[in-house]
This record gives structure tokens, sequence and C-alpha cells, in this order.
């Protein structure tokens, strides 16, 4: 992880988005981290990332989970 001022940020935005591919980068503003940056190295850790934040999609684990706590499930080893 990478430690960015955010005045450094403004000037060098471009190499930061880079180098955000592959690591987060914590930005901070009169010494307080305030943000993140968060690249993404290809579409399906974007796709990944949008999915695992909508919150509809975090619902359904939700209620998958509970229904699983329930024993409201089919086994795998029970489908022919």
């Amino acid at each position: 992880m990478i430690t960015a001022p955010l005045s450094e940020m403004k000037d060098k935005l471009s190499a930061y988005v880079k180098k955000a591919a592959r690591q987060d980068i914590v930005i901070t503003s009169h010494g307080r981290h305030v943000a993140v940056l968060t690249g993404f190295a290809n579409e399906d850790e974007y796709l990944e990332y949008r999915l695992l934040s909508d919150p509809r999609f975090q619902a359904i684990v939700r209620r998958s989970r509970q229904e699983a706590r329930d024993g409201k499930v089919t086994r795998l080893e029970d489908v022919e």
C-alpha cells in the first residue's frame, strides 16, 4: 500500500492511477488519512467490485446465508 499527500496526487494523478491497478493508495490531507484510490487491473476486477458493492447483491447473500442457517437449502449431494 502506498500513502501519498493529496497535493502530490493532484500533480501526478495519471501516475498514481496506474499504480493503483497494482495496489491501493491511501491519500492524506494535512497528515490525515482521508481516502483510498483503488484501481482495477482488468475488467473482471471492476465487475467484481461493482457486484460486491451492490446492495441488492448483498441482500441476496444475507438471505441465502440465513436460509442455509435455517436448513432451507438442498445439499449438492442430494441433487440427482
